[in-house]
């Protein structure tokens, strides 16, 4: 032995403090494990933790989670209670949600948007933005005045300003929802619906900075001061973007309400990882998080009721050749339902998750969504798969041609496009592989009616004259409704003329419409179908 006894006892004793640490560290990781969900699939070296919230406010489809006053994580049900995420006994994982407001009480809807300055929180909301302070200190608000209310809005439960957040220059950025899809669109006259604005610092004054957007859930400020923003897919929008703000820049979706012969700004990026973006966030350039600072990550809501879709994609901005930051995306994990999330003050990422709801998003049960946590272990590098796999079908080709052909036949083409563009009746199918599974595509064709995208809902409009009219909004405004009919023809319906609208929840598609083809046939449209790229 190289060492005396003088040395050995000293030694030993470092060596049990070693022993007895490592198995206090053991006893943290394996309290954590009992936490982590099996079904959610990280892509990367992150353990998913499903935060056992069971005390305080009861958890009802949240739709929002963001890092506010207090450093504290603040979230808020989609009914209009906002409040705190908090470890009630240290363990390290949230476990209480503690009331800190709650819109409904202020008549307010749809708290789409959070954002925080200094002490003061600002919510988003369908009517208006509503700022909200704890001047006490207790941990609930006890202030509250209206911040901003010159959005127009109406019952229609998709109206809302989303995607709150301040930028360097003090001013509050929002994303105001299209009024293309509503038949009681109230009037617009700044026409800030479908449009990108920014208030003042006193919320007393606003601008328009871009118009042509459709359903922007999500905005975000790089390190660089350059806002971005995601938008939805339908209605113009060929796939699911992100957007890079410019001034002045007109996005495709609903040209005509804004009268713009300008051409259409692009997107940066076509995500893949899911559908529905919702809620984005850049990660600090200070937080490492797995070799992520600065990167840009996003929630997706995943398809319509489809309750076991959903996920997070981050999106890396690296500089080519010429200096200008171009964007790659990877997936970061499948958790179903994803309606926001937040990087939490100990780096780790927070996300909420809606649950179940009906076909508007509006709560059906006792208690239904929660959260996420994902926290970094490098001792998960190389153990966990680092992105998502789509696996294509092998073909025959002969199917797929019999498939185009039955497409024709059995006149899917009248009402479904397959270029990526053209806005027909029904979605176009470019790339639907990519959306759904050939059971879901299977499903939508035979069950029609069973989930449809609240986009494409159909209306029945009574005009005075006693004529009905059946068909899809494609755009509204304060004067007519353009109605796309089937055959997609669209027609313009002065509102004077409209005696009554009713929302049908029945799809426009026919029922049955393979009912009468041979099981073989039915295979060769799904190759088809999937084939569609």
């Amino acid at each position: 032995m190289f060492f005396n006894k003088q040395v050995k006892y000293p030694l030993l004793l470092v060596s049990t403090t070693i022993l007895i640490f490592s198995q206090c560290k053991n006893e943290t990781e394996v309290n954590f494990s009992v936490f982590e969900d099996s079904s959610a699939i990280a892509y990367g070296p992150y353990r998913i933790l499903k935060l056992p919230i069971t005390k305080g406010v009861t958890i009802q489809n949240p739709i929002q989670v963001s890092l506010g006053p207090g450093a504290w994580m603040y979230a808020a049900n989609a009914s209009g209670t906002v409040y705190r995420l908090l470890d009630s006994d240290g363990d390290g994982i949230e476990d209480e949600a503690r009331f800190y407001c709650s819109v409904a009480d202020d008549g307010l809807h749809s708290p789409g948007g959070f954002a925080s300055r200094e002490d003061t929180i600002f919510i988003g909301t369908r009517e208006e933005v509503r700022a909200y302070l704890d001047r006490d200190k207790d941990g609930r608000s006890d202030s509250s005045w209206t911040f901003f209310n010159q959005i127009p809005h109406s019952e229609h439960p998709y109206e809302w300003i989303s995607g709150i957040c301040f930028g360097k220059d003090g001013w509050l950025y929002g994303a105001i929802t299209t009024d293309s899809w509503n038949a009681g669109a109230s009037p617009d006259p700044n026409g800030y619906r479908g449009s990108i604005i920014r208030i003042s610092p006193d919320g007393k004054n606003a601008e328009r900075l871009v118009t042509g957007i459709r359903s922007v859930y999500g905005m975000g400020f790089h390190s660089d001061g350059q806002l971005y923003f995601t938008d939805n897919e339908g209605g113009g929008n060929p796939t699911e973007e992100l957007n890079q703000l410019i001034a002045g820049k007109f996005y495709g979706h609903n040209r005509k309400k804004f009268g713009t012969t300008d051409s259409t700004e692009k997107p940066i990026l076509s995500l893949q990882a899911e559908l529905a973006p919702s809620g984005i966030e850049f990660n600090r350039i200070n937080n490492d998080f797995g070799g992520t600072a600065g990167q840009l990550f996003i929630a997706f809501y995943g398809p319509s009721e489809r309750w076991k879709r959903g996920g997070i994609a981050r999106v890396n901005f690296q500089p080519n050749k010429e200096g200008v930051l171009e964007a790659k995306e990877f997936s970061v994990a499948e958790i179903p339902k994803l309606t926001d999330l937040g990087f939490g003050k100990d780096g780790s990422l927070y996300v909420a998750t809606h649950g179940v709801a009906d076909y508007w998003y509006n709560p059906i049960k006792e208690s239904t969504g929660g959260f996420y946590k994902l926290v970094y272990d490098p001792k998960l590098v190389g153990k966990h798969p680092t992105r998502k796999e789509i696996k294509e079908e092998i073909l025959a080709e002969s199917s797929i041609e019999k498939g185009k052909d039955l497409f024709m036949k059995t006149a899917c083409f009248a009402c479904h496009a397959t270029d990526g563009t053209t806005d027909l009746l029904g979605p176009n199918l470019k790339d639907i592989y990519k959306r759904l599974s050939r059971e879901d595509i299977y499903g939508e064709i035979t069950e029609p009616s069973k989930i449809i995208k609240p986009s494409m809902e159909g209306i029945k409009l009574t005009k005075s004259d006693g004529k009905v009219l059946l068909g899809r909004i494609v755009n509204a405004n304060e004067e007519q409704v353009d109605l796309m009919l089937i055959g997609n023809q669209v027609i313009q319906v002065k509102r004077s003329e409209i005696k009554t609208a009713e929302p049908q929840k029945k799809s426009l598609m026919y029922e049955g419409l393979i009912a009468n083809l041979s099981k073989e046939d039915q295979e060769s449209l799904l190759d088809y179908l999937m084939n569609i790229k």
